[in-house]
């Protein structure tokens, strides 16, 4: 703010900049004339565009992406599928017990039932 205030005392609200006499009605026929100047100049051919080989590249690129993608889909698929058909051992069968007596008594104390409520219902007939 302060350097605003010192800048307009000195110079004044006029502005700096000064544009010659007539500059803008003589602008438009010299670039005009500029434009003409350089159509002029001459366009040479340096050498016939050779096609990349990328172009036909390309797609042989894509399928061996493609096919690389399947091969690992197909065997993360069967190295899944072999482990999860292998024989249960005694230890997983165990454990899978022990949590499902675990789960089934969590279950009873949570519904609070007991040992004669059970015996009532499994000897009923439904």
């Amino acid at each position: 703010m302060e350097e605003e205030k010192y800048l307009i005392e000195r110079v004044g609200k006029q502005n700096p900049f000064k544009v010659p006499e007539g500059y803008f009605d003589t602008l438009a026929s010299q670039v005009m004339a500029k434009v003409d100047a350089e159509k002029g100049a001459q366009i040479v051919e340096i050498g016939k565009a050779k096609k990349a080989k990328s172009v036909w590249l390309r797609p042989l690129l894509y399928a061996a992406a493609c096919g690389c993608v399947l091969f690992v889909s197909v065997a993360s698929y069967l190295s899944h599928e072999d482990q999860s058909m292998a024989a249960p051992t005694a230890e997983s069968v165990v454990a899978a017990q022990t949590m499902d007596y675990y789960s089934f008594d969590e279950a009873a104390d949570y519904a609070m039932i007991d040992n004669q409520e059970i015996y009532a219902c499994l000897s009923s007939e439904y």
